[in-house]
């Protein structure tokens, strides 16, 4: 509960009392203000104690503790309200003054209904608080939830990921080592920067480090494949700034690499691009090669299929991810929400 404005609103409500009362006794206001403040800070301090009962007593129209409580407390409420004019009598020694006072009060049905009604305002208020307040909880939990399973996701994937790379890179090597021991050896050492890449990646990268990991993967490549792979790149230096989850581009274009061109004993090109489109980032890879895209039996394989899971975790459908075949082999387009390296953690 906010103490500043619970203040504020008793001190206003003291003043309609002063002024209300002074009007209606012909009196001035100055005179009616210490019983306005008696009153209305009498209700106020009370109003303390009913907001810690509605933290005790939980709203429930089935329970029987509920109304008893509340019945309890609305009339012990009500009956220090409509009698705290006597206070200043009392407090100063006119005792008779203040009984007679008290049995010929006009007003005494009226505070009590008025006192009545301030603790059913106030109690209503104390629940409609506590209920915001559990709903704000709650929304809070659930959205920590939904970040763990998510971030839980993605260190799955990226643990998928990593032997998956490795694999498919020192499968590479194997190729090497009978046939040309010296391209064996320089694609060992071109291996050791790739996993240190793949294994110190944070969560978001420029996009200028995943190009540059993903030049250095082709090169990789190219050891194994020589002229048979051929690679051409249009990239914009306006999209080398935009944040991007690292192996985010490489995993489509060794889709494209492996089963479009590897097979084929006449090679075939790669063409990626990256341009931004408004508030996108556009990625596209694609391949001339023998058609499948990569698929086995109509599913995605590995690569394909965790770069489409991350995408769902990381922006839900905020990010594409399209396949298409074209007149000789796949194309594949990544659709990203544009995020600056420098814009401190606010998406664009």
């Amino acid at each position: 509960m906010g103490w500043i404005p619970y203040v504020i609103a008793w001190l206003a409500a003291a003043l309609f009392w002063t002024l209300a009362s002074a009007v209606g006794a012909g009196r001035s206001p100055l005179e009616t203000l210490p019983y306005g403040l008696l009153a209305m800070g009498s209700a106020a301090v009370m109003g303390v104690g009913v907001w810690r009962l509605t933290g005790r007593v939980m709203w429930g129209w089935r329970s029987a503790r509920f109304y008893a409580a509340h019945l309890l407390a609305l009339v012990v409420y009500s009956a220090i309200y409509a009698t705290s004019w006597m206070w200043l009598d009392l407090l100063s020694g006119r005792v008779a003054a203040a009984l007679v006072t008290f049995r010929t009060s006009t007003v005494l049905i009226w505070n009590l209904m008025m006192g009545s009604w301030l603790y059913l305002v106030v109690a209503g208020l104390s629940y409609a608080v506590r209920a915001q307040r559990r709903i704000r909880t709650q929304d809070a939990a659930a959205a920590e939830a939904r970040l763990l399973a998510q971030q839980a996701q993605l260190a799955a994937l990226r643990a998928q990921i990593n032997p998956h790379f490795l694999f498919n890179a020192l499968h590479s090597v194997g190729a090497l080592v009978t046939s040309d021991p010296v391209l064996a050896d320089r694609a060992l050492e071109r291996l050791g920067d790739l996993l240190r890449y793949v294994l110190g990646a944070e969560d978001e990268v420029p996009f200028g480090r995943e190009w540059r990991f993903t030049q250095d993967y082709l090169a990789f490549e190219q050891l194994r494949l020589g002229d048979r792979l051929s690679v051409d790149e249009q990239v914009d230096e306006a999209a080398l700034t935009v944040l991007v989850p690292p192996l985010i581009l490489q995993p489509l274009v060794e889709n494209a690499v492996r089963h479009g061109i590897a097979d084929r004993p006449e090679g075939g090109r790669v063409a990626l691009g990256a341009r931004l489109d408004g508030a996108r980032l556009l990625l596209s890879v694609t391949d001339d090669g023998k058609g499948d895209g990569g698929t086995n039996g109509g599913g995605l394989r590995l690569g394909m299929g965790s770069v489409r899971r991350r995408l769902e975790a990381l922006y839900g459908d905020r990010a594409t991810l399209i396949v298409h075949k074209t007149a000789s082999g796949f194309s594949v387009t990544v659709g990203l929400p544009l995020r600056q390296a420098d814009d401190e953690g606010s998406t664009a």
